[in-house]
């Protein structure tokens, strides 16, 4: 019968390895905790599930980061996991912040919506017309507004 005791320890465990580390790999969990991937990938899960860890977008190898809320920004730590495309993206919109749909290219719509750890696409009526754009993950909801706004 396992131990249900020992299970919270390796939890906790794991949740103050992540707030330390920032965004972890399973393997890299595995090894602190000293259990196999598939193990640490179970716990990994389960926390998730209990909606203390949250889990990336983007794939180290085919490997997903798990972190803890407030840790978005040490997401990108990991930029140079995506492919040149996505990265490029990445680049144009923490240049620009806020990025409209419409005037980019096709490639780089289809990487700003791969990129979903890093954009976050926003609907704003100007003239009755509906428009999507893209905010950087980091910009604060009040500024978008400025920003359209300064570029219109």
């Amino acid at each position: 019968m396992p131990n249900l005791e020992q299970f919270d320890k390796q939890k906790d465990s794991i949740l103050s390895t992540i707030r330390v580390r920032g965004p972890s790999l399973p393997v890299q969990i595995a090894k602190v905790l000293g259990v196999s991937p598939i193990f640490a990938s179970a716990f990994l899960s389960e926390l998730r599930a209990e909606n203390k860890l949250k889990i990336s977008n983007m794939r180290v190898g085919s490997s997903p980061l798990y972190f803890i809320q407030g840790q978005e920004p040490m997401l990108e730590n990991f930029v140079q996991h995506l492919n040149q495309r996505e990265r490029e993206a990445f680049e144009h919109l923490r240049k620009n912040l806020v990025l409209e749909d419409s005037t980019q290219t096709p490639i780089m719509r289809v990487a700003l919506r791969a990129i979903r750890d890093f954009a976050v696409s926003v609907k704003v009526r100007i003239n009755g017309e509906s428009k999507l754009f893209w905010k950087h993950h980091l910009l604060d909801d009040s500024e978008i507004g400025r920003i359209i706004s300064g570029r219109l």
